[in-house]
């Protein structure tokens, strides 16, 4: 009985001291495992890498409104630091799923577009607020997302133009759900760390 009662008080402090609640945002965050982004057609990640020196990490976090109620979730402020090269890194995509489907939270671009078919993913009345955090001696990275250039419905014999934006994620209305985030890293980076805007969430060793 003493044995039981050990474990179950260890299983639960571990428990207690995963979960972080972050009290403006009225929500509590647990990170869940964390492994290598596939990069096959079909899997969750809508964002492919093809650099032979970079590999996409897909870093799972269950987050839960405090009060049980929908509100909006902004995964803007979720960045990935590397302190062996001094870099934060924001999530190149962010998605959910369940056991049949999959949502991505909407991409948004920086710059006005030179295509219509991209003005839908600008709106700068939305505020990015990965820039609101700054950690010393550490730069913000963000690598460029290409987009198709045109509309699906016109029809090209050419190949479609790719247009590379910097981009941002639309807040959306959650109340508890698993998040996939997908970071993009360096081959040779071992370990790295994520935050929720300046508080630590978990020190991530990679296989």
């Amino acid at each position: 009985m003493k044995t039981r009662l050990i474990i179950a008080t260890f299983l639960f402090t571990q428990l207690f001291y995963s979960q972080i609640k972050i009290q403006e945002d009225n929500l509590t965050i647990e990170y869940e495992k964390t492994k290598k982004a596939s990069q096959f057609l079909g899997a969750v990640t809508n964002v492919r890498t093809k650099s032979k020196t970079i590999v996409q990490y897909n870093v799972k976090v269950r987050i839960e409104m405090i009060d049980n109620q929908k509100r909006p979730f902004d995964p803007n402020k979720f960045s990935l630091i590397d302190y062996q090269n001094k870099i934060r890194y924001r999530p190149i995509d962010v998605a959910y799923t369940n056991f049949t489907d999959k949502w991505h939270f909407i991409k948004l671009i920086k710059n006005k577009p030179e295509y219509k078919s991209l003005e839908k993913r600008y709106k700068p009345d939305i505020k990015d607020t990965f820039l609101d955090y700054e950690f010393e001696g550490v730069t913000n990275f963000t690598i460029p997302i290409k987009y198709e250039a045109y509309d699906k419905y016109k029809i090209s014999f050419k190949n479609p133009k790719k247009v590379a934006h910097e981009s941002y994620f639309e807040p959306k209305d959650l109340r508890k759900r698993n998040i996939n985030l997908y970071f993009p890293m360096l081959k040779s980076v071992k370990s790295a760390t994520p935050y929720y805007g300046n508080i630590k969430i978990e020190e991530i060793k990679f296989k």
